[in-house]
């Protein structure tokens, strides 16, 4: 399968064939900050990890279930709420909560996290922010929300790709160093970087690369559009 970074928090996985009539997409957080438009088309699956605008763009979301009847949508309670009450159809959104394995197209999709990450003691937290590990055709793909949460159980092998947050009022280059270090990856993708200037993908590379604090995994900084194969 394909992995394609659409901007910031999203990325969308396309499914081979043999797993649906005609393929298919899963996408996960779907922003503000992303490109819904590429992002959706084709998608007959989106995963959604908390409410925060940035994650889940409920109007381009919206308008993409009222032109394909065949997609449902996962997310947590806050975050579907708000996408009942925009008018999504009550029996395509679902709700899911930690310790969650479901079964979307194909795909095995473990529900993990609970907590959004601190920003600052005097900010209150989300109700939830959940983590999706994503197995599909022998690939594992890891995208924690807004957390350095770790999967609960790494699958034998490890995954395929590790998504780390590595921009926002909540991130610490240092705790997302020591995740990617932590989960055992074939590739780390950096993920929630809208506000990141090229100097700032430059630095940050330069500290999440293997060369210069170890690791075993590759660092693959995708632009906009870009795929790798998992």
């Amino acid at each position: 399968m394909q992995l394609t970074f659409h901007g910031h928090a999203c990325v969308s996985l396309t499914l081979p064939v043999s797993l649906t009539a005609d393929g298919g997409t899963l996408v996960i957080d779907p922003g503000t900050f992303s490109d819904t438009t590429t992002a959706l088309a084709g998608a007959t699956a989106v995963l959604v990890t908390h409410d925060h605008a940035d994650h889940l763009d409920a109007e381009a979301v919206l308008k993409h279930l009222g032109s394909s009847a065949s997609t449902h949508v996962w997310g947590p309670a806050s975050a579907m709420a708000e996408l009942t009450t925009g008018g999504a159809p009550a029996e395509r959104v679902h709700e899911v909560v930690p310790g969650d394995v479901l079964e979307i197209a194909g795909t095995q999709v473990t529900v993990g996290g609970g907590a959004h990450a601190e920003i600052h003691p005097e900010v209150p937290r989300l109700a939830m922010n959940v983590t999706y590990l994503v197995q599909v055709d022998g690939g594992r793909v890891y995208h924690p929300g807004d957390s350095y949460e770790a999967p609960a159980t790494v699958p034998d092998g490890g995954l395929d790709v590790l998504l780390v947050p590595v921009s926002g009022p909540w991130t610490r280059l240092r705790e997302g160093i020591d995740f990617a270090r932590a989960v055992p990856a074939g590739a780390v993708v950096p993920i929630h970087d809208a506000l990141l200037s090229e100097i700032g993908h430059t630095l940050t590379a330069r500290w999440l690369d293997t060369a210069r604090l170890g690791g075993e995994y590759r660092y693959a900084h995708l632009q906009i559009g870009e795929s790798l194969t998992v």
